[in-house]
């Protein structure tokens, strides 16, 4: 007879098919990131991460511009890591040029390849995570911000990445952003 054993894991792939992922998916939970990171990266990658303009659909605020600009823009994903002038001058301490008339993931792919290191990921993750926390902490504790502070806070972000790399990886991020500005 030509019966298969029932698995739950056959059955699921039966009911929910199989989908293709993007390559970022993968690349970001093999990145030495803290924990906190890592969702907060997959959240922005899935355009989920609670900006203003996404609690618009609840109603929950008055004003849904950028906190971070005073352009008169909706917050959203793409406008907070790569179109405000504030993120700007954050990516621009870095070695990391955006193309933004690409798709988000596209971009990232493309910025992979031309910066050309292993630590692409790491430091992606980690700019972005302090920018979000500033956000954050203008909103939720009427905080300060410039770039020079947030330069402090990526190079303290990193050194806590540091200490969950591998042994090969941890002396390259440490060379890395003890050379930063």
């Amino acid at each position: 007879m030509g019966f298969t054993r029932y698995s739950s894991k056959k059955a699921y792939k039966i009911i929910i098919g199989i989908t293709a992922a993007s390559p970022l998916f993968k690349w970001l939970w093999a990145s030495c990131n803290l924990g906190k990171q890592k969702l907060f990266f997959w959240l922005l990658l899935k355009d989920r991460l609670n900006t203003r303009n996404l609690l618009r659909k609840n109603r929950v605020l008055d004003d849904y511009n950028c906190v971070l600009c005073n352009l008169g823009c909706e917050e959203t994903c793409f406008h907070l890591f790569f179109e405000c002038p504030f993120s700007r001058n954050c990516w621009s301490t870095l070695p990391i040029n955006w193309n933004l008339s690409l798709s988000p993931l596209d971009m990232i792919l493309q910025a992979r390849l031309e910066f050309d290191s292993v630590l692409f990921r790491e430091i992606v993750i980690t700019v972005c995570w302090i920018i979000w926390t500033t956000r954050n902490r203008v909103i939720f504790y009427d905080g300060q911000f410039n770039l020079n502070m947030w330069k402090r806070q990526f190079r303290s972000e990193l050194g806590l990445v540091c200490t969950k790399a591998k042994p090969s990886r941890q002396s390259l991020l440490n060379v890395w952003r003890d050379n930063y500005l």
